[in-house]
């Protein structure tokens, strides 16, 4: 294959993948380049959503939940649940083999691992993208390089994590339900809870994550996490493997003073993540659906969309409150738990809420916090701690 092809995808990371596995699923004729930076792809990290019943998904999950929790720290837990709803679990490496194999199968494919992408500029009617492998001529550019180290210090809030996969030799979890914010607290560095997915009856995910104005280093996060292991009896458990991340909660959208033709932006980079929780695997889905539909008929790439008004403000205004009164944070989550259908939830956080789901979160939290959150500045970033 030369370095003349029809579409450049520059990040093989979910995004990326997702696209590319679209188009060889679908039979996509042009040639095609994905550049991922990274040298090989390893288990490194976990997607969870809620999935309704028969929602077709690009792998299979690994594992799914009828019942979720929530609780304050010390408090005996709030559990939900929600017809025709689950939770859903999906191992990256399961996902990166079956797009790999997918892309592997198509001979007009090509993968690049380790090389990354610089430079991306218009030349007449050819998109010019430079790389450390080489420079390659493209009709379409789909970019879904993460934002900028200085746009990803504007966000609103940040979800930082750190997560170990566990293993006994005895039954130590029960496996019937996921702790989705359970633990929770805050102290001087913000808000705090405990994320346990236990995917057998001796095998979990146990994360602890922050939501906080600036982003929590892995040094604190780890220590939060050996405190967690601590006061549940795990740390003696065989670790599997590690993951942590820091995710942006309300990236700030880009500025492009000039739009580069046939160029068109998605994943993590361009709001793919929501913004009140940090979930993006089916919204990242839905676009490298219609972005792979576009293709196939034979025109431009589209890019993420932005995100609706409404759902937009409604998390601006949640993040704000929990950015000015993060003591009461628990007091936040537990009152959705505790007040809005389970059904009405899982639609809102899966955007699919419509008018009357709006309606009942809003009624459910404290008029107080929220109204104060219209109005004010919000906290501004701090350096990582």
């Amino acid at each position: 294959m030369d370095d003349r092809v029809d579409l450049v995808v520059i990040g093989g990371g979910l995004a990326g993948l997702s696209l590319a596995a679209g188009l060889a699923r679908g039979g996509y004729e042009g040639r095609v380049v994905i550049l991922e930076p990274r040298q090989e792809y390893v288990d490194d990290r976990s997607w969870a959503f809620w999935t309704h019943t028969g929602h077709a998904l690009p792998v299979a999950a690994a594992r799914r939940w009828s019942c979720w929790q929530f609780s304050r720290q010390g408090d005996a837990p709030v559990s939900c649940r929600a017809e025709g709803w689950s939770y859903a679990y999906v191992r990256s490496l399961d996902f990166y083999r079956a797009a790999l194999r997918l892309i592997a199968s198509r001979p007009n494919f090509k993968l690049v691992l380790g090389a990354r992408a610089g430079e991306v500029d218009r030349n007449g009617d050819r998109i010019s993208v430079a790389t450390d492998a080489g420079v390659f001529s493209a009709r379409f550019v789909v970019d879904t390089r993460p934002a900028t180290m200085d746009r990803f210090s504007r966000s609103f809030m940040f979800q930082s994590f750190a997560g170990r996969e566990l293993a006994f030799d005895q039954p130590r979890f029960d496996d019937s339900r996921v702790e989705l914010m359970t633990d929770m607290r805050s102290d001087a560095l913000g808000f705090v809870f405990s994320y346990v997915l236990p995917l057998s009856p001796t095998h979990a995910l146990v994360e602890s994550t922050r939501f906080s104005t600036h982003a929590v280093g892995q040094t604190q996060l780890c220590a939060d996490l050996d405190q967690l292991l601590a006061a549940r009896g795990w740390s003696q458990a065989e670790v599997l493997r590690a993951e942590g991340a820091v995710l942006p909660m309300g990236l700030p959208a880009a500025h492009v003073s000039e739009p580069t033709p046939g160029v068109v932006h998605a994943g993590q980079g361009a709001g793919a993540l929501r913004a009140a929780s940090g979930f993006g695997f089916l919204r990242i889905q839905a676009w490298a659906d219609r972005c792979t539909r576009a293709l196939l008929q034979g025109n431009a790439p589209v890019g993420h969309p932005p995100e609706p008004k409404l759902r937009g403000w409604m998390d601006q205004v949640f993040l704000r409150a929990l950015a000015q009164h993060p003591e009461r944070s628990a007091e936040f989550f537990l009152r959705l738990a505790e007040s809005v259908p389970g059904e009405a939830f899982v639609r809102f956080m899966s955007d699919q809420g419509g008018w009357r789901d709006y309606a009942r979160i809003v009624t459910a939290l404290p008029p107080g916090p929220f109204l104060q959150a219209l109005r004010g500045p919000l906290p501004g970033p701090r350096p990582l701690a």
